[in-house]
């Protein structure tokens, strides 16, 4: 049986990649389209109405469920991923960042693909900029996040997901948390692997530049002691069960649009 899945992704601006975004989900065989939700999440970023206005012009075309976040609280990609699974009325989930971009064959195959519940899936990824894994503090010990597949793009069942309890609201305002969630992770029932470990070019995802205003991420200076704060009181919370799905899983107001 096919797999019916919901792709969510955050905007911050990216008017460009949203339009390409919604080209690719548009141009879907209608078949492929009636195994697919999309859900985009617009971070609270003004942009005058543009993110509403493409929405409501592809609404008819695939799939498609818009939310807007009232707060601009700085990076937010996570709780903007908390809601989207809240959302989410699928088994699957495939949690993607708006600067990767899928091709309509990758979405055919993890809808035709057979997957696991007690498996998780990422993917190989190329980059159109210099993006080096040295740079990274390496937490996988298999050694495929950061190193062959993108760190924080996730093909996950919703029970997988929540067995973290979500995503950490301590780090908004930070671009940080990936570490985090992945080691929250019931590691004794759900184990990662590559989606297509033959890494076949056309199972890969190419990723532009990621948006890295100061508006949007807040990791300067006098920000690392606070963060050093937030790592040591997630990581002992996230080891607590019962304390782990207890946590806060959004501070901010939304809205559905479409």
């Amino acid at each position: 049986m096919p797999n019916d899945i919901t792709i969510s992704l955050t905007y911050y601006g990216q008017v460009d990649k949203l339009v390409h975004h919604c080209n690719m989900f548009a141009e879907m065989s209608d078949v492929l389209k009636s195994h697919v939700t999309v859900q985009f999440i617009n971070d609270a970023y003004d942009d005058q109405g543009i993110f509403d206005d493409i929405l409501e012009a592809y609404k008819s075309r695939f799939n498609l469920k818009g939310y807007v976040v009232k707060q601009d609280i700085g990076f937010n990609n996570h709780g903007c991923r908390n809601l989207a699974m809240l959302e989410s009325k699928t088994h699957w989930n495939w949690l993607i960042d708006i600067d990767a971009f899928p091709t309509e064959h990758l979405v055919q195959s993890i809808v035709d693909a057979e997957l696991r519940d007690d498996q998780l899936y990422v993917f190989r990824v190329h980059f159109d900029h210099t993006d080096n894994p040295d740079d990274y503090e390496l937490f996988d010990p298999k050694k495929i996040l950061k190193v062959i597949a993108h760190p924080n793009i996730w093909l996950i069942t919703k029970p997988c997901f929540w067995s973290t309890g979500g995503y950490d609201m301590e780090f908004a305002g930070m671009r940080h948390g990936d570490k985090e969630f992945f080691l929250a992770l019931d590691h004794d029932k759900y184990e990662h692997f590559l989606f297509h470990p033959d890494l076949e070019e056309e199972f890969s995802l190419h990723i532009q530049m990621p948006n890295r205003t100061k508006s949007y991420l807040n990791q300067i200076t006098q920000h690392v002691g606070y963060l050093n704060k937030c790592v040591d009181f997630v990581e002992k919370r996230n080891d607590n069960k019962e304390r782990k799905m207890k946590k806060r899983l959004l501070c901010f107001n939304w809205q559905r649009i479409i």
